[in-house]
């Protein structure tokens, strides 16, 4: 679609910066750190640039003869214009104290190209494909935001600049009721031991099958959506937005389903359901049910959802990470698992939110009694590197095969193991489940592991 139409560029810049960069070695590392070779529009210009930056990376001063030498030795030296354009590129340079002006210059040029090519896409989508508009709008959407994120330069911190910040965040923690400084959890012994969730965490929930991690992670998002602080998203790969929703119900009621689905439930505990109903409705917490959805649609459909909500996101649950769609052109489930658990990671950080990922653990952790490690995380290379904390749950009556006390009431003894925490210690947590309501709460009969 933009055929015709002359590309944003500026030859003048182009060539302005690859002289600055081949005059003064001093200007050349300003100028690697806010270009890469793709934002040249001219592929002499790109080939220059790259043979400069290699020449860099060696350690070897960049000057006509080396960049020259280094393009003749991979030959490309014709295709970079040969000796003579190369050399007439610092023939007219104004001002070295404007190359990085001229930086900008270049680097506006590219953004606005990859602007008008993400457009183009777009409209040839539209045009020759079936496509759903809601998927093209969120894919849209995380290419211009990436576009966004990779243009935007932070410099150092001066520790000067922080100390206030610093002495503020003690005196938070100070005065925070029961110390908890983030974003209560619902449970006591668990806000204790990690004082809350905080802005730019991920937090990994593990567990085998049927110990209730998804149960957890609800009990999680009610309560944090019941602080006031924002909205939370439950985005579910694998339940049913319907299903949350009766779950969630019926944990806040007391009031387990077995007995709906049996048609034994009193008439008066519907109104506790009721009440139930009512009250979850005014918490600000939203579900997407979409299967296999990717982490670009978490990222776009989030920030569209901060934008619209006045209060802004509070907390983001995904459930579960291995059920989550990845890029087309990686083909290993492996690279998909790192790829969107980067991602994640990626979002807790650029909306300042804390974000609570679920996770398979591998085959191997059922086959061993005790508590997961977080060797049994499937995937666990990039899973244990980009969390902040990993919590397990686990059922130790299911491993020894014994009868809890309390199971005939529908009562588990549950531990919830953290494993790892950036910012604190780690330890046991033992809770009780309540299966029939999908209740978790401390178990007040045993030591918390503290």
């Amino acid at each position: 679609m933009t055929e015709g139409r002359k590309q944003p560029w500026s030859a003048e810049a182009e060539k302005s910066v690859l002289a600055g960069v081949l005059i003064d070695s001093m200007i050349a590392i300003e100028v690697f750190a806010m270009l890469s070779e793709s934002d040249f529009y001219d592929n002499r210009h790109r080939r220059i640039f790259l043979a400069s930056k290699v020449i860099d990376s060696r350690g070897e001063p960049i000057d006509l003869v080396t960049v020259s030498n280094e393009l003749e030795r991979i030959g490309e030296l014709d295709a970079a214009g040969g000796l003579e354009y190369i050399s007439a590129l610092t023939d007219d340079l104004p001002f070295l104290s404007n190359v990085l002006s001229y930086s900008k210059i270049v680097k506006d040029g590219s953004l606005l190209r990859q602007f008008l090519s993400i457009a183009s896409q777009g409209m040839d989508k539209v045009f020759s494909t079936n496509v759903n508009a809601s998927e093209l709008l969120d894919e849209v959407s995380q290419k211009m935001f990436d576009i966004g994120t990779s243009s935007s330069q932070k410099d150092f911190f001066r520790v000067s600049e922080l100390t206030a910040e610093a002495i503020n965040t003690f005196r938070t923690m100070r005065d925070a009721k029961d110390g908890v400084t983030g974003l209560s959890t619902g449970l006591e012994p668990l806000d204790r031991m990690t004082t809350g969730f905080h802005p730019g965490e991920m937090n990994v929930i593990a567990a085998r099958p049927g110990v209730g991690k998804t149960s957890l992670a609800l009990n999680m998002a009610r309560n944090i959506a019941a602080q006031g602080k924002g909205a939370v998203v439950f985005f579910s790969l694998e339940m049913t937005a319907d299903q949350l929703t009766q779950r969630l119900v019926s944990s806040m009621a007391g009031v387990g389903i077995q007995p709906i689905i049996d048609g034994t439930l009193a008439d008066r505990f519907f109104d506790d359901l009721n009440k139930a109903a009512e009250d979850l409705s005014n918490l600000p917490i939203f579900i997407d049910d979409t299967p296999s959805i990717s982490s670009a649609e978490i990222r776009a459909k989030t920030r569209r959802l901060a934008q619209r909500e006045k209060g802004g996101i509070a907390a983001v649950f995904v459930d579960y990470l291995q059920l989550m769609h990845g890029s087309d052109d990686v083909e290993s489930h492996q690279l998909r698992v790192a790829k969107n658990s980067s991602d994640l990671k990626g979002l807790a950080k650029d909306l300042k939110i804390p974000v609570m990922v679920l996770s398979q653990l591998s085959r191997g952790a059922a086959k061993r009694e005790g508590p997961p490690r977080l060797s049994d995380l499937r995937d666990s290379g990039a899973i244990e590197q980009d969390a902040d904390m990993v919590m397990f749950l686990h059922d130790e009556n299911a491993d020894s095969g014994k009868e809890d006390d309390r199971a005939q009431g529908g009562l588990r003894r549950i531990l919830l193991k953290i494993a790892k925490q950036r910012k604190g210690q780690r330890g046991d947590i033992r809770l009780i489940f309540n299966a029939s309501t999908t209740t978790f709460y401390p178990d007040e009969t045993q030591d918390d592991g503290f």
